[in-house]
């Protein structure tokens, strides 16, 4: 639940930062700020969705254990 909590306010901080970077980029008329605010918020969903993967593969390692233990060196 932590996780999850952590994960949702890193992503609404996050976001509101790009959406204000691109508003500034609107003022300014800069394409250069827009484009750097989106590619910002892409990069954080990329690494949100990756470390939702690697928490769900971390969870299941005693599992794994269990199933395919160490061959022994025979």
């Amino acid at each position: 639940m932590r996780r999850m909590y952590l994960e949702i306010v890193r992503m609404i901080l996050n976001t509101i930062i790009c959406m204000l970077i691109f508003g500034a980029g609107l003022e300014l008329n800069s394409n250069y700020l827009q484009v750097i605010a989106l590619l910002m918020w892409m990069g954080h969903l990329i690494a949100s969705t990756e470390r939702n993967i690697v928490w769900n593969v971390t969870k299941k390692k005693s599992q794994y254990r269990r199933d395919f233990p160490k061959k022994s060196g025979n």
